[in-house]
């Protein structure tokens, strides 16, 4: 009768330790998020039209535990860039469509001096979203590492949540202290680059499960890869 007791017991433990697991992935956004991008440039040089065909003017997000793929789109529908987030490699990867070379970047590395400031929250597509302001130190190598200074906004959905925690380890512009702050997706990012500004703007959400082959990046010993 003891043993049977113990069994029903542990049986009960496993199923609400099960429970609990469950609840703790369903806590957190998990699916695909589709993005329009507009271009607003500073000069005449860069044509809105031909940087979005270049650099793209639509992005998927493809997400899941905090690792993403994300895929740049052209107006005709070319694939013009993808870019990855490995937790487990504590890398970010970048490719484009014109390079066999992978540019890989350690996100537990510190080399952006980068501030932030907490704005007032706001409801944003009908999301109510936590905003911050970031302002930047880049170097670029085309222009003898001059740094330029690049701000941005974030607008982080409340209903679209993520686990901080992920994220402990991803030094690279202050990101691991930005998204304890955020925390969660955000669905509207303006970037006031050297030549223009992007914005990246939400157009439509599909909550699913991810497999993890979708956004994994597949290198092999043959794949060039360059640092940055």
């Amino acid at each position: 009768m003891k043993k049977i007791f113990l069994l029903i017991i542990s049986i009960s433990f496993l199923s609400f330790v099960q429970k609990d697991r469950d609840l703790e992935k369903s806590k957190y956004f998990e699916g695909q998020i589709i993005y329009d991008i507009e271009y607003s440039p500073y000069s005449d040089n860069f044509p809105s039209e031909k940087l979005k065909e270049l650099i793209g003017s639509k992005m998927v997000l493809t997400f899941k535990k905090g690792n993403y793929k994300k895929e740049y789109f052209s107006p005709s529908g070319n694939l013009v860039q993808q870019r990855y987030l490995s937790l487990k490699d504590e890398k970010s990867y970048a490719r484009t469509n014109d390079s066999d070379t992978i540019i890989w970047l350690d996100i537990t590395k510190h080399e952006s001096k980068t501030t932030f400031e907490i704005m007032k929250d706001s409801t944003i597509l009908n999301h109510p979203c936590r905003i911050i302001k970031t302002k930047s130190i880049v170097s670029v190598e085309q222009f003898k590492n001059k740094p330029f200074e690049i701000e941005s906004v974030f607008k982080y959905a409340k209903d679209l949540p993520v686990n901080p925690v992920w994220y402990s380890n991803y030094y690279e512009d202050n990101f691991n202290e930005i998204i304890r702050i955020g925390k969660g997706i955000a669905i509207v990012s303006i970037h006031k680059g050297i030549f223009w500004e992007q914005k990246l703007k939400l157009k439509s959400i599909i909550k699913r499960k991810v497999k993890d082959k979708e956004i994994k990046l597949n290198i092999s010993k043959n794949t060039p890869l360059k640092k940055i």
